[in-house]
């Protein structure tokens, strides 16, 4: 018969290195000491021993006292002479007892055994649990009732041998720790998702991995998590240097497991242009504008039902439009919170503010062991060892420490790079050289709170340690947003007085002095200054009279970047190309910004435009280089020549033709075309008609599509331009296709291919290819069609065309959808659709979109099928793409099969809802449908 109990297993930890240490007799006698303490509390608290080895079995009649009685068994063995620390696991469930016999007992039975399942689940709740630690069940927690202790919830942990995710909680004082479980073979920590539990690994983030422990914030870390258990803003405020942003990155991680779609962190620190921190969230989200919608709508409808953490760090000098993020995000996505960093208040409704302050800071006559337990004492400790792995405090050190620490008052920049002077000074010397410095400050101005004095004048003081061309050189890379790497340093800053091959070993130094950080990414070192650093930098720079110089040779030399990224993206050398292009972004933004006011040659906003067309647009940045044209065009000096506003028009033009934005589009072809045919310039004439074709046919004008693509190839032809006939004829094609003329197509198509070939261009050949098993599809010939789309997606895949990639295994996933194979169909859709999203293929992608709305129906999910449908129908209409009439005709058909199986109540609701939504709602829909 089983009765319901709570079992609790202890468990010391550290056992056999103590006794290796104390000796076998020394331990012996520890252990006595360790089960009397422990049997004198069992008989305080009402339990009862069931079994022992190096921890004990324990049986009580209700969870409050297993709890009263771990937490003064953890208490009493910390107090011993040799302190003991074990690991406490309570679950309360059915059990069955068995009570021996005394023959039983006296042939070595315990009085009484256990049986049941409650007795493993307590054994592997204890088996994860830390020194001093209790876990509980969720059991245990309804069990435990109303208690005046502090329970902490560490989430879901799947464990060997159980079936099912259990729910795991600490109980504690408030002095406790409440670290996270142990995460490893024997536990992981899990999230639901839809109908699966993820590991919290496996939960998307991108925040960054950190190289060094956190220390010093153990008491801030919990104050701050506490925190955002109860406010969905909180602002950790303080002067830089303080270590806000780690503490944020250290939250966040320990709280990833209650965000299921992601923890995002998005660093403000590199932009000068407080219009780019919307399309910074959005980007790092994979959230893409939509034409005629603010980027901040759509931001809020794709978070709107999402369970996300934002980290925006270091929002000081753009907080009136974070402030505005933050107060849109928090109104419209109730499942949302937002944790920041800022040296001020973001001054949003609803926002806790969290003071930042420096470390405790020692006595000058504190002992060795409360020093160790200083928080800056151990920072600084810590830190110096990555200089002198073997270093220890001790008694000779500890008072050099303490004042030295003091002097630093508890900064953790400060004691950061205090420490690292360690490699090449002793401690005495570092003290001696910060005594001096700050006795010279003393007198200074009290515009800044004295900790600011203090950071500065240990910055001053690594400054005035640098030799003549550090101090050059440091001064110079303050130019560089975001990081930099060694061919920058050396074009940018390898100038009088010092040359390029100066600059590495002068790197090296300012590196080793920790007034550099490296990052080692894919193999490529790249060097970064922190935000207080560069700032104080920045003031030297100009104190040399050298700023406007440097940020001109800054502002060419990444022209040079943007020139090798474009000419790397229709090569094998795409994917590195990227790689450039994702590593300079902010610095690609400086110095465009730079020559947007007047900084360098405004005609360089142009030609940056012309050399990163490609590559926005193969990134997602469209928006961005949307604006960037729309600012250049507002120059004086642009619209003053005729060129420049031609090219800054074709590249607005194509960029809104990506957005599937075909007003805008025509209306910037269109003048483009003039002002190019009044240059003279043909090759430029038919290139600009050719691509005002294109943005023509989305719109449904057919015929003005054909006229425009045949003027530009009759130019092709006459200037001999072998290219521009391939793509003329290609658009010809796409233009009968649209018409329902498939015999007209395959003969272009083939007269491409040939050119195609003859040119050997595979980004063309891709695309005929792909156009033909279009062709067979319609025709009902899924072979054909297969095996036209495979020689694409092979063909686009050797070129690194993702884009081509993409239509080709969407077309792919529609031959599955066709076949009735709804897996295969599934995954390739997801897959094509992922990839339109990322690219803004806004046509493609509401194509890919009605697909899968027909997978679901397949699946028989009709209502979700109908909010697809609706939120694809109502972005149609708002960008107005026309489909081409058989497409509309098997669209017609398709949306009333949707409304048939669904009902028309059902229906109605569900295709409103879509509607309502738009895009993002459709994004949103279609992630949840997959999952």
């Amino acid at each position: 018969m089983s009765d319901y109990r709570a079992l609790l297993l202890t468990d010391v930890v550290d056992s056999t290195k103590l006794s290796e240490r104390l000796g076998n007799e020394a331990m012996a006698e520890v252990w006595t000491t360790h089960d009397r303490v422990a049997r004198d509390l069992l008989r305080e608290f009402g339990g009862r021993e069931i079994d022992k080895t190096d921890g004990m079995l324990l049986m009580f009649d209700h969870a409050a006292d297993a709890v009263d009685y771990a937490l003064a068994y953890h208490r009493a063995l910390a107090a011993l002479s040799v302190p003991l620390s074990a690991r406490a696991g309570l679950h309360v469930g059915p059990v069955i007892l068995r009570e021996n016999s005394a023959a039983d007992v006296a042939l070595g039975a315990k009085p009484l055994e256990v049986e049941g399942l409650a007795k493993p689940t307590a054994a592997r709740v204890m088996a994860i649990a830390r020194g001093g630690q209790l876990l509980l069940t969720e059991a245990a927690r309804e069990a435990l009732g109303k208690s005046r202790l502090r329970l902490v919830c560490h989430g879901h942990w799947l464990m060997k041998g159980l079936g099912e995710p259990i729910e795991l909680f600490e109980a504690g004082e408030y002095e406790s720790s409440f670290v996270p479980p142990v995460d490893g073979e024997k536990a992981q920590r899990v999230v639901r998702s839809g109908e699966r539990w993820l590991p919290v690994d496996e939960l998307p983030n991108n925040l960054p991995q950190q190289a060094t422990t956190f220390i010093g914030r153990e008491r801030e870390l919990r104050e701050v998590k506490d925190l955002l258990g109860r406010t969905r803003l909180l602002t950790l405020l303080g002067m830089g240097g303080l270590g806000k942003t780690r503490l944020s990155l250290q939250a966040a991680a320990e709280l990833r497991h209650l965000f299921s779609d992601g923890t995002w962190f998005v660093d403000l620190a590199p932009l000068r242009d407080a219009s780019l921190v919307v399309s910074e969230a959005a980007q790092v989200l994979g959230v893409r504008e939509e034409p005629g919608r603010p980027l901040l709508e759509t931001l809020c409808a794709f978070l709107k039902s999402r369970q996300v953490m934002l980290v925006l760090d270091n929002c000081e000098h753009v907080t009136e439009v974070v402030g505005r993020l933050t107060a849109a995000v928090l109104r419209a996505a109730p499942q949302v919170q937002i944790l920041a960093s800022s040296r001020e208040a973001l001054h949003v409704p609803g926002e806790q503010v969290y003071p930042v302050l420096p470390l405790p800071q020692p006595a000058l006559d504190d002992d060795l062991p409360r020093l160790r337990e200083s928080t800056a004492v151990r920072l600084f400790v810590e830190r110096v060892r990555l200089q002198r792995p073997g270093f220890q405090l001790t008694e000779n050190d500890a008072p050099t420490v303490a004042e030295l620490v003091r002097r630093l008052e508890g900064i953790p920049l400060a004691i950061e790079l205090a420490a690292a002077r360690a490699r090449m000074m002793s401690l005495v010397d570092i003290n001696s050289r910060l005594k001096n410095r700050y006795k010279l400050l003393t007198g200074g101005g009290k515009v800044l709170l004295e900790r600011q004095q203090t950071l500065r004048a240990l910055v001053d003081w690594s400054y005035d340690l640098l030799h003549d061309h550090e101090r050059l050189l440091l001064a110079r890379l303050s130019v560089f947003a975001g990081g930099f790497d060694m061919a920058a340093a050396e074009q940018v800053c390898g100038t009088e007085p010092m040359a390029p091959e100066d600059v590495l070993d002068l790197l090296g130094a300012l590196s080793d002095k920790s007034l550099l950080m490296l990052d080692e990414q894919d193999f490529v070192t790249r060097y970064r200054m922190l935000e207080t650093i560069r700032d104080y930098a920045r003031e030297k720079l100009e104190q040399f009279g050298e700023g406007g110089a440097i940020r001109a040779r800054h502002c060419a030399h990444f022209f040079g970047v943007a020139k090798a990224v474009r000419d790397g993206l229709n090569g094998p050398e795409q994917a590195e190309s990227i790689r450039r292009g994702e590593a300079d972004l902010d610095n690609l933004r400086a110095a465009i910004a730079l020559a947007l006011q007047g900084g360098a040659d405004s005609f360089l906003a142009v030609k940056y435009a012309v050399a990163l067309q490609g590559f926005w647009t193969l990134r997602g940045y469209v928006s961005e280089g949307r604006q960037v044209v729309r600012a250049a065009l507002a120059l004086d000096t642009v619209t003053a020549s005729e060129l420049a506003q031609a090219h800054a028009l074709y590249v607005g033009a194509s960029l809104a033709y990506c957005q599937s934005d075909h007003v805008e589009a025509q209306r910037m072809l269109e003048r483009c075309l003039e002002l190019r045919r009044t240059l003279g310039d043909e090759l430029s004439v038919a290139g600009t008609l050719s691509t005002l074709s294109m943005a023509r046919l989305l719109a449904g004008d057919v015929d003005g599509a054909a006229a425009t693509e045949l003027e530009a190839l009759e130019i092709f032809r006459r200037l001999g331009e072998r290219r521009g006939q391939a793509l003329g004829l290609l658009h010809l094609a796409q233009v009968a296709v649209f018409r329902g003329a498939d015999e007209d197509a395959r003969g272009l198509l083939a007269e491409c291919l040939d050119l195609a070939h003859a040119i050997e261009n595979r980004e063309i050949e891709g695309e005929c290819e792909l156009i033909l098993g279009e062709i067979a599809y319609e025709a009902g010939d899924p072979v054909a069609a297969g095996n036209h789309l495979k020689r694409s997606l092979v063909v686009c895949s050797d070129a690194g065309d993702k884009r081509g990639e993409a239509n080709a295994t969407w077309w792919l996933g529609k031959i599955s959808l066709a076949s009735g194979d709804l897996a295969t169909a599934r995954r390739r859709l997801e897959t094509a659709r992922r990839a339109f999203e990322a690219f803004e293929m806004c046509e493609a992608l509401l194509d890919c979109l009605e697909d899968l709305a027909a997978v679901e129906l397949a699946e028989g999910k009709p209502e979700r099928a109908a909010r697809i449908a609706g939120s694809c129908v109502r972005s149609r209409e708002r960008l107005q793409i026309a489909r081409a009439p058989r497409r509309q005709r098997r669209w017609a058909a398709k949306e009333q099969e949707i409304r048939s199986a669904s009902g028309p109540d059902v229906f109605a609701a569900a295709w409103q809802e879509g509607q309502a939504d738009g895009l993002a709602g459709t994004y949103r829909e279609e992630k949840l449908a997959i999952a």
